[in-house]
């Protein structure tokens, strides 16, 4: 199979889009974390800047937690039984490659579930894909990914 239709998830999001498939934030926060260890920015934080960063603790834990938002596989690749995600246990129970074979994907509740970071991102990924088909898609299409993309 095509490696860049494999990165298509069910619902219609390009996880080669996506900074937890290519561990970029993960990358930098590690980077971050490596930086502000060697240079003891505790110590800073606490001796120069006591009003500013009051709360460096809390910003070295969220630094810790983003080293780890890297997604370890793709929906596609995950095992049938571990498969937590609804839309993806739907289309495979359907036999469907994607949300764009299914005649009702447009009103669909599980798509809905992931309005809040995606807005209409997946309706409208899955509207190109059904029309201009998977590859050109991917090779041609413009791909959304946030509420916000115009």
């Amino acid at each position: 199979m095509n490696k860049k239709k494999e990165l298509l998830a069910y619902c219609g999001l390009y996880c080669g889009d996506c900074a937890g498939y290519s561990g970029e934030i993960a990358d930098a926060a590690q980077n971050l974390r490596e930086i502000t260890q060697r240079y003891k920015f505790d110590q800073t934080a606490k001796n120069l800047f006591p009003k500013e960063l009051k709360d460096y603790d809390k910003f070295r834990e969220m630094i810790n937690f983003m080293t780890q938002l890297k997604c370890p596989k793709t929906c596609r690749s995950i095992n049938g039984n571990e498969v937590k995600c609804e839309i993806s246990k739907c289309c495979r129970e359907k036999g469907f490659y994607a949300c764009h074979e299914c005649s009702t994907f447009e009103i669909c509740d599980k798509l809905k579930n992931m309005s809040a970071l995606h807005g209409d991102s997946c309706v409208k990924n899955l509207k190109s894909i059904k029309k201009m088909g998977i590859d050109s898609w991917i090779r041609e299409g413009k791909r959304f990914w946030f509420a916000d993309d115009e």
